[in-house]
């Protein structure tokens, strides 16, 4: 091809445009390649988050869980609502913690567990009322959860569940035994929506507090 041709060709707008699409294209490809967490378990992965739920060693349990739980104290202000924890579940982390909350779990369970929901990933945060606290239930609306990485990530499942109130003497699957009214939000994401860095949780409460934590997701598995 004659060369002026080649500059001709190389310099036109449709080309620049072009190589444009191809840049953004692979940006994006390795965007979401670059994921923070094991978001796709090998088999030798879902034993080791067995074996680990599994341990009696108290200390490694909680050193690991510390990574993925963050509580709160009791504000000095005494507000009627606090936000007590939020939790970053990724698929490890949901396995270790079956594993943990039951003796008679076994490998098998935790192979077909995670094959059921493979990448999943959950954000759950609680919330409770001030202890005595005697006036009306806040509406559930008004309990917000925001998650971002950059820019907002959007859930695709929203769950927003009374768990435990001592107030209500009815009988509808909540804890009968429980001492103070708690509300659990739990948001449920595909992995491939994180990449690496931080993830942020910001939290609002009913009477306009808002309380915000990230967890780093390139130290999670």
């Amino acid at each position: 091809m004659n060369p002026r041709a080649i500059r001709g060709f190389a310099s036109s707008p449709d080309w620049a445009a072009r190589i444009c699409g191809w840049g953004l294209a692979l940006f994006v490809m390795f965007s979401l390649n670059a994921l923070a967490f094991s978001s796709s378990l090998q088999p030798e992965e879902v034993r080791d988050a067995y074996s680990l739920g599994q341990s009696s060693n108290h200390e490694e349990l909680a050193k690991f869980h510390s990574q993925y739980l963050h509580k709160f104290s009791y504000p000095a202000n005494n507000p009627v609502v606090y936000v007590m924890s939020a939790e970053f579940q990724t698929p490890y982390e949901q396995i270790v913690a079956r594993s943990q909350q039951s003796i008679h779990y076994s490998k098998f369970q935790a192979d077909d567990d995670y094959r059921a929901n493979p990448r999943l990933v959950v954000v759950k945060v609680e919330f409770s009322l001030r202890l005595n606290y005697a006036g009306p239930e806040p509406p559930a609306d008004d309990f917000k959860v925001f998650v971002s990485q950059v820019r907002s990530i959007e859930p695709r499942k929203i769950a927003n569940t009374v768990t435990c109130d001592p107030y209500y003497s009815g009988s509808y699957g909540l804890n009968t035994n429980c001492q103070m009214y708690t509300r659990e939000i739990l948001l449920q994401f595909g992995a491939g929506q994180f990449g690496t860095g931080a993830a942020e949780i910001k939290i609002q409460t009913p009477d306009g507090q808002t309380v915000q934590t990230r967890f780093n997701l390139d130290k999670l598995k």
